[in-house]
């Protein structure tokens, strides 16, 4: 038996889904980690149906999401560089997230194939992505699919600011 996904861009009609994945894949990776005022902050600013509407409506900014049996069970965004590798033609993975129920099954493997195609469909040369420097399992899976760590900046997660690494990936574009 084969599993069939479909990867599409967003449209507004799935702001309700995006809205859920988000913050249930978010809740699932962080809430370990971090105090629940600084979870509910973060979600309370980031995750609302206003500034996911108004994320999706920004220029170069785009959502592809991942569809199993017509229901959907992750999502990246991407967007072109607006913070780091000023000087370079870079496109950034901001988020790329996968229902917990859906790990290890290579559906964020083939969202990542997704995302690379598309960086390259578009002629970037470097795609990159900020990883909290404790999130091992996300560092693992980027590694795999090969990006470096090649520096850090601050994230600011309610409260307190906590350390991404920043990984990069060259695209070789033929």
């Amino acid at each position: 038996m084969s599993i069939n996904i479909h990867i599409r861009k967003a449209t507004l009609k799935d702001l309700p889904a995006l809205c859920e994945i988000s913050e249930s894949t978010f809740v699932d990776t962080y809430q370990e980690h971090n105090t629940p005022e600084n979870l509910q902050k973060y979600l309370k600013e980031h995750f609302n149906e206003n500034q996911l509407k108004n994320e999706m409506l920004t220029p170069n900014t785009y959502f592809l999401l991942v569809e199993l049996e017509n229901s959907i069970i992750g999502y990246a965004k991407l967007r072109v560089n607006t913070q780091e590798f000023l000087d370079k033609n870079a496109i950034e993975l901001e988020r790329i997230y996968i229902k917990k129920t859906f790990h290890g099954k290579s559906f964020g493997l083939s969202l990542m194939e997704e995302c690379v195609d598309f960086a390259k469909k578009l002629h970037f040369d470097l795609i990159w992505l900020g990883v909290w420097e404790y999130n091992h399992k996300a560092i693992n899976f980027y590694k795999r699919y090969g990006f470096e760590i090649c520096g850090e900046h601050i994230f600011q997660f309610g409260e307190e600011a906590q350390t991404d690494y920043l990984m990069a990936k060259t695209l070789n574009i033929p």
